[in-house]
């Protein structure tokens, strides 16, 4: 299943390999974890730009 995540603050997105299994880990942007969203929404989002 692929895995998307996107800065809240700066729109960064990133499409994950392989996700780390650390228990309160997260790829972080702008000093926040990034949230995961779906792929519809990676796609609308990117239709804006």
């Amino acid at each position: 299943m692929e895995k998307i995540v996107r800065c809240e603050k700066c729109g960064a997105m990133v499409k994950v390999l392989i996700d780390c299994t650390c228990p309160n880990c997260g790829i972080k942007c702008c000093g926040e974890t990034m949230k995961e969203i779906s792929k519809e929404e990676a796609d609308k989002y990117l239709e804006n730009k």
